[in-house]
């Protein structure tokens, strides 16, 4: 995903909203990070993680991450189109206010 992001970054001149995304994802590994943190050291302590629950955790979080870095591609495209009126836009409010 890290590789994404930097070639959405050199493709746009919207540095500022995929430096944002950047963050979020950044953010989101810190609480994977800080999870898998807690979940070792209460192994070591003798309780048992539940698997069926990690796996959803560890799924919710790329799903996340995934959803992220394609409503940041469809905001890009649509900034990208701006004034072109034979563009349907992906979202029906715009990207401008």
């Amino acid at each position: 995903m890290d590789k994404q992001i930097k070639e959405l970054q050199e493709q746009t001149e919207h540095k500022e909203i995929v430096k944002y995304t950047q963050h979020v994802l950044e953010a989101i590994d810190k609480l994977v990070n800080e999870h898998r943190r807690i979940v070792s050291s209460n192994s070591l302590a003798g309780i048992k993680p539940n698997g069926k629950k990690e796996h959803t955790f560890y799924r919710s979080m790329h799903d996340v991450k995934r959803i992220l870095i394609v409503e940041l591609e469809k905001t890009l495209e649509d900034f990208k189109h701006l004034g072109d009126k034979h563009y349907v836009r992906n979202y029906p409010d715009g990207v401008k206010q």
